[in-house]
């Protein structure tokens, strides 16, 4: 019996590696649950925008046949288009500034995109008069849609309740002060 405070104590060794063990294995959990997205999957890489070109049922080919055809018939406009960009430029670095200068050149460069627009519609309409109707409808699928809109894909699955067009447009996003 000593009078003597006991001042140091050693722990032993295998606790400070249950510790170590335990600590280590409850920061893989907590990673783990913290990476997980709201629905409890790891949101890992996030996915490629879907796109008319990862279609798989013969559209792909049909609208790149059109798409391409209607490019090489509004050549002349879209080179007319560039034009009306590169005076838009011009008008933008102009010293001394002028805003009605540059009002104008984006007008025409509205202009030149209709004039665009209108070219390629026209030739996509001479086009879809001489496809067969399978492959206007496929057409009329995508162009109902647009590239990339898997929403309405979704919406449009046989046996889903309710006309797609009821749902309306999304709500805008929220704009933070």
């Amino acid at each position: 019996m000593s009078d003597a405070p006991e001042t140091s104590r050693r722990w032993p060794r295998w606790l400070i590696v249950s510790l170590m063990a335990n600590m280590i294995l409850l920061g893989l959990l907590a990673g783990f649950l913290l990476q997980a997205g709201p629905t409890g999957k790891p949101h890992g890489a996030p996915s490629e925008r879907p796109s008319w070109a990862s279609r798989d049922d013969g559209s792909r080919d049909i609208m790149r046949r059109v798409f391409r055809q209607a490019f090489e018939a509004s050549g002349e406009e879209r080179t007319a288009r560039a034009e009306a960009r590169a005076r838009l430029g011009d008008a933008v670095a102009a010293d001394p500034y002028d805003a009605d200068a540059v009002r104008e050149a984006f007008r025409e460069l509205r202009a030149a995109d209709d004039t665009v627009n209108e070219a390629m519609h026209e030739a996509m309409v001479d086009l879809f008069a001489t496809m067969p109707v399978d492959e206007r409808a496929k057409m009329a699928r995508f162009l109902k849609h647009g590239p990339g809109d898997r929403r309405a894909e979704r919406r449009m699955r046989p046996g889903r309740p309710g006309d797609p067009g009821e749902r309306g447009p999304p709500p805008p996003p929220e704009m933070e002060p």
